[in-house]
């Protein structure tokens, strides 16, 4: 058994889906593009396992909602919203409601890097703005003309005419503006920013996306931060809802069914990346997330 961790590119990716909209997005036998391709979501699925891919993402919500995982954000996706899923993280989602639809463009960043956009450029493009959740609302102009862009992207792909790549980035181009733009536009009407505690809380749950494997506990974070594990606890309750401690073991858990899900390791080779004391301790660690162990995990994949 291969303990390569899979990370998901492009044509795995069409490989996998099964569709939704038939009159939108790539068709499978006549698109040949490892870099770039445009989907809808797969209706009736309600919830999908951590993956991590080699690509980027820019998806416009036209209905329904889900809840979203990317790295250290957990956020609600909703209408009339754009959000980006960048593959620096792992991202999963669940809670879709059955009137859920999503246009989505995949991309790899050297569709556009090659004799296109400057790299620098490119960058800040993608880049946003790392203190916020990647998604952003759109006024009611702004949906309409989006969803007409996805389509003519959509329409670019089936009909690959003459220069249709150059047009394709062209095209992806515009968007990312326009999802800059909406970014922009968010932050001008947000006085989040303006909190101390938010800017603590979000250093808090960056720290944990970068060391969740090396510290495990609310005192080892605050200790870093500089701040009491007390007021640590506090503000991260005020701010999130949530405990502070559960968003260290949700990052945890979330790693786990990652490599559960997309390598060939075994439940003791994962405990110990994880750094468990035993399998045991993580099994039992695992049960209290999932409600059954990663070996029932693993089987029902």
């Amino acid at each position: 058994m291969s303990n390569k961790i899979a990370v998901l590119d492009i044509p795995a990716t069409l490989q996998r889906y099964t569709g939704a909209n038939g009159n939108f997005g790539v068709i499978h036998d006549n698109w040949n593009q490892d870099d770039f391709a445009i989907l809808s979501n797969e209706t009736g699925v309600q919830h999908g396992l951590p993956v991590k891919t080699d690509y980027y993402s820019v998806i416009l919500c036209l209905s329904g909602s889900c809840k979203k995982t990317i790295g250290h954000f957990v956020f609600e996706v909703y209408p009339n919203s754009i959000h980006l899923v960048s593959p620096a993280y792992i991202t999963s989602f669940e809670d879709a409601s059955d009137d859920l639809l999503l246009y989505q463009v995949l991309f790899k960043k050297e569709f556009l890097s090659h004799n296109f956009l400057k790299e620098n450029i490119l960058d800040n493009l993608l880049e946003v703005n790392p203190d916020y959740p990647p998604i952003y609302g759109l006024p009611k102009k702004g949906v309409t003309s989006l969803k007409a862009l996805y389509e003519k992207i959509s329409d670019e792909c089936r009909e690959q005419g003459a220069f249709h790549l150059q047009i394709l980035r062209l095209l992806l181009t515009d968007l990312l503006y326009e999802m800059n733009r909406a970014c922009e536009s968010c932050l001008l009407n947000s006085t989040r920013h303006l909190s101390k505690q938010y800017q603590l809380v979000y250093k808090f749950k960056k720290l944990v996306e970068e060391k969740f494997l090396a510290l495990k506990t609310v005192q080892e974070y605050a200790d870093e931060l500089f701040i009491s594990a007390k007021y640590l606890t506090e503000i991260v309750k005020n701010e999130t809802g949530q405990n502070a401690l559960h968003v260290i073991h949700n990052r945890l858990y979330l790693e786990a069914q990652y490599l559960l899900s997309s390598s060939g390791l075994s439940i003791k080779e994962i405990a110990e990346r994880l750094n468990f004391d035993n399998s045991s301790h993580f099994s039992r660690f695992f049960k209290r997330f999932a409600g059954y162990n990663p070996s029932e995990f693993k089987q029902l994949q």
